[in-house]
This record gives structure tokens, sequence and C-alpha cells, in this order.
């Protein structure tokens, strides 16, 4: 979108391409660039055992196999939501969850 001028008016049909985009989804991310970018903070071993579910709104759901890595990431979950910013944009995850899944092939 355009920057706006302060105290120039701007017309409701200059705006509203932008707000469906938005609306509709065109700047959602995938699970695969959710998947890269996990796969890049938590390292390829960790990444079997490991993988995101879902991302609703700002908060990513990630599901883990076993109690041994949900225990290693907890550790790490911290570090984890910071790099996840980092790589995916501010704003796009601010909430980190992981629970136990199983990860079902595609």
């Amino acid at each position: 979108m355009s920057k706006l001028k302060a105290g120039a008016p701007t017309s409701l049909s200059a705006l509203l391409p932008g707000v469906l985009r938005q609306l509709q989804g065109e700047e959602r991310l995938s699970l695969e660039q959710i998947g890269a970018a996990w796969e890049r903070l938590v390292g390829s071993e960790a990444s079997k055992h490991s993988w995101p579910r879902r991302l609703v709104g700002s908060g990513l759901a990630v599901e883990v196999e076993n109690s041994g890595w949900m225990y290693e990431l907890n550790l790490r979950k911290t570090d984890l939501l910071e790099g996840l910013i980092e790589l995916l944009g501010a704003g796009r995850v601010r909430r980190l969850t992981l629970r136990m899944g199983e990860k079902k092939d595609a």
C-alpha cells in the first residue's frame, strides 16, 4: 500500500484492494514456510520429532512426538519464539504452544 500524506483525503476505493488482499489471506504464511523456519531453528534431528501443525491468528501449535522432545523444546521455547519472529516477521507468530501428537504422513 502507498503511504498516505497527512491531510490528504484518500478514497475508500483506493484503500479497499489492500484491505481485501489481507482479509483473503494473500499475505498468510503457509505451513511449508513455517515448517522450513521450524527446521532451521530446531535442527534436522529435532524437526524429525516435532512439526508445526497449525497457525491460528498469531498462535503457532507445534506437535511433538514424545516427552523427551517435549522437555527439550520447552527448555528452548523462548529462543524458538524469538527465532520464529526473526525468520517469519514481527507479528506473525506471538505464541508458541507445544503438545504431544503423531505425525501424519502426507
